[in-house]
């Protein structure tokens, strides 16, 4: 009697035991794992603000959303005080009502919204920098799960002149950049100033006495041209830079692959050094375009970084080559 007892008891367990094995297995509906990921990007065009941006579904499972009205996401712009100067929804109208959108996993939504680039005040910005932060105004159609709000959020930083500078003259930046690496002479002079010619600056703070300017015949034969030049001076000797255009060119224009250069940067400067910096002065209303490397030896910690700008300046709608401006670490 007592043996049959304890088999019903052990019985009982085993069943218990498996049963609350079988609960525990998560339901197909509870196995899904996963994420949300927001990201944007911009662009200047036409003199806007042109934002794209996207919410992606890193979820195993299949993703049911749901937007509480017609307005699907906001944008806010504030400048470096933090005044906002723009909001996506000011002034608008939306439908309210419903809207359902089902995402499989690793699908994406698109969106994008141009900004004219005017504040609340009415003004037209040309300059400054600003925070962007885009929000996607949904929520998961089972509410069992919040949608954490940093899956739903990005956020960029813009530098406005900058942007405005590379919308204007990046194209002719990269060819100009890339008839220096192939050492197209010909191609160019076409982008040098017709008027002006090209500046060339061995070290940093431009010498509108001293430094070497050269016509657009002239670059046409910069490298078959074996002819001596006084570029300036060494910095740190003070010894004289004399060396023929192609020697000056492997030594203070192409010294580096630019072309592939580590950082771009419009108008904005990305390199300093000991030496002065007065290109915005000398130059008439410049757009300048750097190409820099931090560094090649890590034993150097930096200090052997590099870059080379392009000066331009606009001439009858059309912009040109005005100076050509190497930079590197200066004693």
């Amino acid at each position: 009697m007592q043996n049959k007892f304890i088999k019903r008891f052990i019985g009982l367990v085993i069943i218990s035991a498996l049963a609350l094995f079988i609960t525990s297995i998560p339901s197909s509906s509870t196995m899904d794992s996963g994420y949300f990921t927001t990201s944007a990007t911009y662009e200047i065009q036409d003199g806007e603000l042109l934002l794209q941006f996207a919410l992606t579904n890193h979820h195993s499972a299949p993703q049911q959303l749901q937007f509480g009205s017609g307005q699907q996401y906001e944008i806010i712009i504030s400048d470096e005080n933090g005044t906002e100067v723009y909001r996506y929804s000011d002034n608008k109208m939306f439908t309210m009502a419903l809207i359902y959108k089902d995402l499989q996993p690793g699908d994406t939504l698109h969106w994008q919204e141009k900004w004219d680039l005017t504040n609340k005040d009415g003004v037209k910005l040309t300059s400054g920098k600003y925070n962007i932060v885009i929000k996607v105004m949904t929520s998961a159609e089972d509410d069992q799960s919040a949608i954490p709000e940093e899956q739903l959020t990005t956020t960029m930083e813009i530098n406005l002149a900058s942007a405005i500078a590379k919308s204007v003259i990046s194209n002719t930046a990269d060819q100009v950049i890339n008839a220096l690496r192939d050492k197209n002479a010909e191609k160019l002079a076409q982008f040098v100033h017709p008027v002006k010619g090209v500046r060339f600056t061995p070290y940093t703070y431009v010498q509108v006495d001293q430094d070497i300017v050269m016509d657009q015949a002239a670059i046409k034969n910069f490298f078959y041209d074996e002819n001596q030049y006084l570029w300036g001076y060494y910095d740190g000797t003070g010894c004289e830079i004399i060396l023929t255009p192609t020697e000056y060119y492997q030594k203070f224009i192409y010294s580096h692959d630019f072309a592939n250069a580590e950082q771009v940067g419009y108008n904005e400067v990305l390199s300093f050094g000991n030496t002065l910096e007065n290109q915005f002065e000398i130059y008439d209303n410049p757009i300048i375009v750097e190409y820099y490397f931090s560094g090649f030896n890590p034993d150097y910690v930096g200090m052997d970084w590099r870059s080379l700008r392009l000066v331009f300046e606009q001439y009858e709608d059309d912009w040109y080559l005005v100076g050509i401006i190497s930079n590197q670490w200066t004693i």
